[in-house]
């Protein structure tokens, strides 16, 4: 007997909801999610990490002794306000953030495990915070800075380190400010147009110039004006130390870049009995192109030192760089100086890449040369000898002369019974024979990009030489401040409306710096 299977009834299939009511309904759980979280408890443990840091250093404590306020006409101290202003900046944010909307920054938070007092994110105006930054300005942003850098040494009990780190950068600004001033404060911050290196010069800026230590460390630091040279900021960053440190500055090494090396900063380190010592390159028309002359005496009689692979080597590249070095003792402006020249072998391999591109940018411009018509003989040869001049100094060399072509034109139209003579025109033009490489001229570049001269005041008998490269490669420690001051994703972004307020809140981002390095490091990333 067979039996049939007997079909399985279907299922009536439900209807799907449109993609409007879903969009509807996955809002509505997320707000649920929302409201049914205890928001208050929800404060994120970076902040507390560094509201941790910060109470160490009695920060709080530190700005209400130096800053102007009176108690019964400030609802939350100036420390405290200021402290809310450090932590954030560490609150990741996907715009600017301006004064007024830090207590939208601060919803939800539990202020008192920050800040160590009860705080409504409510009552937190931008007037609150803009009179702050007044004050702290008025009360010295560098006098306060220098004194919570020399807490944070003490604090976590670091020993002494008696190299310091000099550089400055430039901080891009958008927007408008008013310079109308009849008389401008002369300690106000002017942003304006400089020598930008962010390669922005269509855009005002601010400089900071900073002094870290040989830990890196933030030793000093200042907010100045847009167009501030860095000469002119090595200057006044050793009056200031000669003034701060008095006769135990004879203990520190400064080192700075090529801009410190000028007849004024030298003279001023020499006033004092003890001078400081420094470490800096010298740049190429330095009293009377000091390093030009140097570089060739060290390869007329080549007696150089080998050092050996002695710094870290670049990121990105394989092989540690070796040095070698020569040392000569010089007097400049009268003032007794050590000059070393170093020598690395990791320079052919650029300079190579540099003759490749030169003979590219030559033959185009040759070619464009040798291609012209003139019509006089003057013509040809004045572009002849522009180009010669132009390309006095290039890697190459070619033989160039000035040739005439005559050419004979029949008269236009139908020839005459009588045929007429034909015109003779004669034109000009430049002929080139193979291109030859200028050997003189590369040997000197070859020479240039593979030896540096670093000038000091330190007797090689108290610091040999293979020590002052290791000082002067440490300046990369102050360059990664500035990397991490101007990192977006490590603190958000402030709108400000006054100079003023600028340095103040530049004062504090350093103080943000100087905690990041005492930090965890997973922390500050």
């Amino acid at each position: 007997m067979t039996h049939r299977k007997q079909p399985t009834p279907k299922k009536n299939k439900k209807p799907r909801a449109s993609p409007r009511k879903m969009n509807t309904f996955r809002h509505q759980f997320e707000r649920i999610l929302r409201s049914s979280e205890d928001s208050a408890k929800r404060t994120p443990l970076p902040l507390l990490v560094i509201a941790s840091y910060l109470n160490r250093l009695n920060f709080i404590g530190n700005i209400n002794r130096n800053v102007r306020w009176d108690p019964a006409q400030w609802k939350y101290s100036p420390g405290v306000l200021a402290q809310l202003l450090v932590i954030a900046t560490f609150i990741p944010a996907n715009k600017k953030t301006a004064l007024s909307r830090i207590h939208e920054v601060y919803a939800g938070m539990d202020l008192e495990l920050l800040i160590g007092e009860p705080i409504d994110p409510a009552e937190l105006s931008d007037n609150l915070f803009a009179s702050m930054l007044e004050r702290f300005w008025e009360a010295g942003c560098d006098n306060i800075l220098s004194t919570i850098a020399l807490t944070v040494r003490t604090t976590f009990d670091l020993p002494p380190n008696y190299i310091l780190h000099s550089d400055t950068t430039s901080h891009v600004l958008y927007g408008d400010y008013d310079s109308s001033e009849s008389a401008p404060d002369p300690y106000r911050i002017r942003p304006a147009r400089g020598l930008s290196k962010s390669k922005r010069g269509d855009l005002k800026q601010i400089m900071t110039g900073m002094v870290t230590d040989g830990d890196g460390l933030i030793r000093f630091c200042h907010v100045l004006d847009g167009n501030t040279a860095d000469c002119e900021y090595n200057h006044m960053m050793i009056k200031t130390l000669q003034e701060v440190y008095g006769k135990e500055f004879c203990r520190y090494t400064y080192i700075a870049d090529s801009k410190l090396l000028n007849k004024k900063n030298l003279t001023q380190i020499c006033l004092d009995a003890e001078p400081v010592k420094i470490i800096s390159k010298i740049p190429e028309n330095f009293a009377g192109k000091l390093a030009y002359k140097i570089r060739i005496q060290a390869y007329e009689k080549p007696e150089w030192h080998p050092l050996g692979i002695c710094c870290e080597h670049p990121a990105g590249k394989q092989k540690e760089p070796e040095y070698w070095v020569q040392t000569y003792q010089r007097e400049v402006f009268g003032i007794p100086v050590w000059v070393h020249i170093y020598k690395n072998g990791d320079a052919e391999h650029n300079l190579q890449g540099k003759i490749k591109k030169a003979r590219e940018l030559y033959e185009s411009e040759l070619k464009s040369l040798t291609g012209k018509q003139f019509a006089c003989e003057p013509d040809a040869n004045a572009d002849l000898a522009a180009f010669v001049k132009n390309h006095s100094k290039s890697f190459f060399l070619v033989n160039l002369s000035v040739v005439a072509t005559v050419t004979e034109n029949s008269p236009v139209g139908r020839p005459p019974n009588e045929p007429k003579p034909k015109k003779i025109v004669t034109t000009w033009s430049i002929c080139a024979v193979e291109i030859s490489q200028n050997e003189a001229i590369i040997e000197r570049q070859r020479r240039s990009d593979e030896s540096f001269c670093l000038l000091t005041n330190i007797n090689p008998d108290t610091m040999c030489s293979r020590d002052v490269l290791l000082k002067y490669k440490g300046q990369h420690k102050v360059e990664n401040m500035f990397s991490v001051l101007k990192m977006p994703l490590l603190a958000s972004t402030l709108f400000l409306e006054k100079p003023e307020r600028i340095d103040s809140q530049f004062g504090h981002l350093i103080r943000k710096c100087n905690n990041a390095l005492t930090m965890p490091e997973y922390l500050v990333l």
